[in-house]
C-alpha cells in the first residue's frame, strides 16, 4: 500500500485504486492501492477487499484522494452459486471476508463519483446483465473480446437473442454501447530469452489443440502438412518450460497464432516481442492499435487452404519477413505493453498520463 491518503489528488502522478485488474500494480505500484476480490490469484498474496479496506478505500475515494478507479469485468455475478462455492473452496474460513470483497468491490460506485474505468479481458465476447449498472457506472469500458458489431456483445443478456433494432434503438442500450473500448492483452511479462536474427524453423507453435478450438484443431493438419513439401514446422511433441518455448518461437520465423477460446492472444504479442513474425487468422474483434497485415503480422482464411497459403506467401521473400519482424518488434514495445496498456486506460478516462501530464490525442 503506497498511495498517500492524506493528501488529495488533483496535480502531479495520478493516483489509482484498482480492484482485480492487476495492470496498474504491475506498472505504476507507487501510485497505485491494490486489493483482490474473486477467485484466489495464482500468484502472490495480494490483500482482500475486506470491511476495513473498504472502508478506508471508501473514504478516500469521498475525499478525492484517487483519480481513477480501475476494476475487473466479473465473468459472474455476486449472487451466483458457483461465486460462493469458489469463495468456500479457495478461502476456507476466509470465504466470508472473500464474499465481503467480491460484492463491495461491485457496490462501492454507489457512493462515490470517482471516475472508474473496467477491464475485461474475459475469453467470452459477452456481457451479462449483471454487469449493466457496473457499464453505466463506469466511464468507459475496456473489452479485450469486443465484437466487430458492438451491439453483439449484448447476445442473450437483456435481450432474449440477438439485439434487434428496437433494442438498439432504446437510449440505455445506446449509452452501454457508447461506453465499449476495445482492449488488446499484450504480454504480461519479460520474455525469458533476447530476440535472435538465427532462424532454425519456418512456423512454430506450441499450444492446446483438442477440444481447444476448431481454428487450431483444423490448421493443425494444414501446418503439418506442409513438411512434406520441405518447410521446416516446429511443433513440439511435449510441453516446454518457459526458456526453451521462448526459445523455440524466437528460433522461428513465423509463429502460428491462431484463435483459442478467444480471438485476441498472448502468443500474438508474445512472439512479435521476440522477434517472430505472428501469422494470425483474420480478426473477429475490434482490436486497439491492431497489427498490420504485411507490415507487423499476417493474417489468413480458416476455410480449407487458407493457413497453407499464407505460410507459402509470408516465406518467399526471407528478406522481407525479416524486416516484418523488427517492425512488429518496435511496434508492441510501443503500443503494446503493460505501460502502453495502462497508459492507454488512463488517457481515455482522464485525458491525461500516468505521471499527470496531458495525453496526446489517439
Amino acid at each position: 500500500m503506497t498511495v498517500d491518503h492524506d493528501q488529495p489528488s488533483g496535480g502531479g502522478k495520478l493516483r489509482i485504486l484498482e480492484i482485480n485488474a492487476r495492470l496498474f500494480q504491475q506498472v505504476a505500484p507507487d501510485q497505485t492501492d491494490f486489493y483482490w476480490a474473486g477467485r484466489k490469484p495464482g500468484g502472490g498474496n495480494p490483500p482482500l477487499f475486506g470491511p476495513t479496506a473498504f472502508y478506508r478505500a471508501l473514504k478516500a475515494l469521498r475525499g478525492g484522494r484517487y483519480d481513477i478507479v480501475v476494476v475487473d469485468g466479473p465473468p459472474l455475478p455476486a449472487w451466483h452459486p458457483r461465486t460462493w462455492l469458489t469463495a468456500l473452496r479457495d478461502y476456507h474460513i476466509r470465504a466470508p471476508k472473500a464474499l465481503f470483497a467480491i460484492a463491495a468491490s461491485r457496490l462501492m460506485h454507489r457512493f462515490h463519483s470517482v471516475p472508474v474505468a473496467v477491464i475485461d479481458i474475459n475469453d467470452s465476447f459477452g456481457i451479462g446483465t449483471h454487469q449493466f449498472r457496473l457499464i453505466e457506472r463506469c466511464h468507459s469500458y475496456f473489452k479485450r473480446e469486443l465484437t466487430a458489431d458492438r451491439w453483439q456483445v449484448f447476445f442473450k443478456s437483456s435481450h432474449w437473442d440477438l439485439p434487434g433494432r428496437r433494442w438498439r434503438s432504446q437510449k440505455s442500450s445506446q449509452r452501454r454501447m457508447a461506453k465499449l473500448r476495445p482492449f488488446h492483452l499484450g504480454y504480461p511479462s519479460q520474455p525469458a530469452v533476447e530476440p535472435t536474427t538465427e532462424k532454425t524453423s519456418d512456423v512454430f507453435f506450441a499450444g492446446d489443440l483438442w477440444p481447444n478450438s476448431t481454428v487450431r484443431t483444423d490448421g493443425i493438419k494444414e501446418l503439418l502438412a506442409l513438411r512434406d513439401e520441405g518447410y521446416v514446422i516446429d511443433v513440439p511433441d511435449k510441453p516446454l518450460d518457459r526458456k526453451a518455448f521462448h526459445q523455440r518461437l524466437a528460433s522461428a520465423r513465423l509463429a502460428w497464432s491462431p484463435a483459442g477460446y478467444g480471438w485476441d492472444c498472448y502468443r500474438h504479442y508474445e512472439a512479435s516481442e521476440l522477434g517472430t513474425v505472428p501469422l494470425m487468422n483474420y480478426p473477429t474483434i475490434q482490436q486497439h492499435r491492431p497489427f498490420r497485415a504485411g507490415e507487423h503480422c499476417f493474417y489468413y482464411s480458416v476455410e480449407p487452404g487458407g493457413l497453407s497459403r499464407a505460410v507459402r506467401a509470408a516465406l518467399r521473400d526471407p528478406d522481407h519477413l525479416a524486416e516484418m519482424a523488427k517492425a512488429a518488434r518496435a511496434y508492441t514495445l510501443q503500443h503494446h505493453t503493460a505501460r502502453a496498456r495502462a497508459e492507454y486506460v488512463v488517457a481515455t478516462v482522464l485525458g491525461r498520463k500516468l505521471d499527470g501530464s496531458p495525453a496526446e490525442q489517439d
